[in-house]
C-alpha cells in the first residue's frame, strides 16, 4: 500500500470517534511555531544534471526552516494554519513553500494537542546557474547578458498528523514542543530557463526565456518529518 493511502485511511478511521469525545474550549488559541523539517521527496533527474555540471546536488533529506501561524477558534475542534518554508541546504538551489491547512483534533487538553488533516499550497524551486552550463545556455546568457536561472512551481499537498506539547505555562502563555509527520506531494511544472529582472531594486520577477529540452517535469513525493518550538496564546 502506498504511504499516502495509508495516511488517508488512518485519518478517516480515528478522526471521527475520537474527536466526538473532545470537550468544548471557550478560549481562542493563537499558535506561533518555528521548526526544522526534513523530507524524503527528491528529483533524481535534476540531481544528475546538477552533478554533470558540478553543482551541489539536492540533499537526500533536504532541511527546511518553517515559520507557522495557526489558530484554534473558541469552542472549535479545528486548527487553521499558514506556513512559510524555505530550504536551507545549498546556495545554488532554493525552495519556497506556502502552505495553508485545516486539521481536526484527535486529542485536545490543556497541555497536549494532536491533530490530523491536510494542507495545500504553492511550491517553487530556483537554481542559480553561476557555474558551468550547456552550450545553448551559455549562448543565451551572452545574448541577454544576464545570469540565468532555472525555475519551476506547482501545487504542494501534504496530509499530516501534528502534535503540540506545552510544558511551560504562564498566565495565558504556553511554551512547548511541536512535531509532525506528513507525506509531501509536490506537483511541479516543467523547469523554465530565464533570469530575474530588477523591479524596484529587487530581483524578484522571473523572466522566462524557454523551456529547456534537457530538463524534465518531475513531481516529488516523500515522507516529511517536522519538529521545533511552539508558543500558544490563549485568549478568553
Amino acid at each position: 500500500m502506498r504511504p499516502q493511502s495509508l495516511l488517508f485511511m488512518v485519518f478517516l478511521s480515528i478522526a471521527g470517534p475520537v474527536s466526538a469525545q473532545i470537550p468544548g474550549d471557550s478560549s481562542f488559541s493563537l499558535l506561533i511555531s518555528n521548526s526544522i523539517s526534513y523530507t524524503h521527496a527528491s528529483d533524481p533527474h535534476i540531481n544528475r544534471w546538477l552533478a554533470k555540471y558540478n553543482y551541489p546536488a539536492e540533499p537526500r533529506f533536504a532541511p527546511n526552516i518553517n515559520i507557522e501561524l495557526a489558530a484554534i477558534p473558541a469552542s472549535s475542534r479545528f486548527l487553521y494554519s499558514l506556513r512559510v518554508s524555505t530550504e536551507a541546504s545549498t546556495h545554488d538551489l532554493t525552495s519556497i513553500d506556502l502552505l495553508g491547512g485545516i486539521y481536526g483534533a484527535l486529542i485536545r487538553n490543556n497541555s497536549l494537542l494532536v491533530f490530523a488533516g491536510f494542507g495545500a499550497g504553492y511550491h517553487a524551486d530556483m537554481i542559480t546557474l553561476n557555474g558551468d552550463m550547456p552550450a545553448d545556455y551559455k549562448a543565451l546568457a551572452a545574448q541577454y547578458n544576464r545570469q540565468l536561472s532555472l525555475h519551476r512551481a506547482g501545487l504542494l499537498v501534504e496530509p499530516a498528523v501534528r502534535a503540540f506539547w506545552y510544558a511551560l505555562h504562564y498566565r495565558n502563555l504556553q511554551l512547548g514542543l511541536f512535531a509532525a509527520l506528513g507525506y509531501d506531494m509536490d506537483f511541479n511544472s516543467h523547469w523554465k530557463l530565464g533570469y530575474y529582472e530588477d523591479r524596484g531594486g529587487k530581483y524578484s520577477h522571473f523572466k522566462k526565456i524557454k523551456n529547456p529540452g534537457d530538463q524534465q517535469r518531475v513531481s516529488e513525493y516523500g515522507l516529511s518529518y517536522n519538529g521545533g518550538l511552539s508558543l500558544r496564546i490563549r485568549l478568553h
